[in-house]
């Protein structure tokens, strides 16, 4: 693992874990790609970024609590497996890691399931990483840049039935969090805050926010979900 700058106060938002299980070799193999010491944090973290838009396909899955480097090696998976793959190769690298939980509602799905929403439950816990740069935490959502500079170029929002949330924050505002609110050159369809049912605060990894309060496929929905959607390639 990459000698972190940051003290010690940070060392549960760089440690491995069952899900960004940042000392498998692969893992490591990956962050040495991305070693050069001349391009800082942030840069690095876009490289590696569209680097993994590149290499994985994304898939329907609810499994969780997948090892990130699971994900690597079978060059696919969800949102949220792509995430931890990304937060892991993060830690790899030195740059400290959290989450956001947020409660969103199923809705926000329902463009990708028309006809099967029954499977979707009416709550939905997003993770949502973020990565300590310069001393202050970055959203996902702007890791290619602010959301006013992102809302300048993209004339709509994330509508949730094309690309992934993973690929999307690359050009479109992916705003959970109301940042486009009010701002002179966003749409109404910038603003996805009005998914979003509950913050549920910052976790220092995902496995301690999964612990905390439990995965769709601990249901009987989620299992059913999975039967019928697991591994299939999507756009999300």
């Amino acid at each position: 693992m990459a000698t972190s700058i940051y003290p010690a106060q940070y060392s549960a938002n760089l440690r491995s874990t069952a899900i960004l299980d940042v000392e498998n070799q692969e893992i490591q193999a990956l962050a040495r790609r991305f070693a050069d010491a001349a391009v800082n944090g942030a840069a690095r973290l876009r490289q590696i970024h569209n680097y993994l838009i590149g290499l994985l396909t994304p898939v329907y899955s609810v499994k969780e609590w997948q090892p990130a480097s699971v994900t690597l090696v079978r060059k696919r998976g969800s949102c949220s497996q792509r995430m931890a793959l990304l937060e892991a190769t993060a830690r790899a690298i030195g740059v400290p890691t959290r989450v956001r939980v947020l409660d969103v509602n199923g809705e926000f799905w329902y463009p990708r399931f028309r006809f099967w929403r029954i499977f979707v439950p009416d709550r939905i816990l997003l993770l949502w990483p973020q990565f300590l740069l310069d001393g202050e935490w970055l959203d996902f959502d702007e890791l290619h840049g602010p959301v006013t500079q992102l809302a300048k170029t993209s004339a709509h929002g994330f509508t949730n039935d094309a690309e992934s949330l993973f690929e999307a924050v690359e050009h479109t505002p992916v705003d959970f969090l109301g940042k486009t609110c009010g701002l002179a050159n966003a749409v109404a369809g910038h603003d996805l805050s009005r998914f979003v049912l509950a913050d549920k605060g910052f976790f220092d990894t995902r496995d301690e926010a999964l612990k905390h309060f439990g995965t769709f496929y601990g249901t009987w929905r989620g299992r059913a979900f999975e039967l019928l959607f697991g591994d299939r390639k999507s756009s999300c």
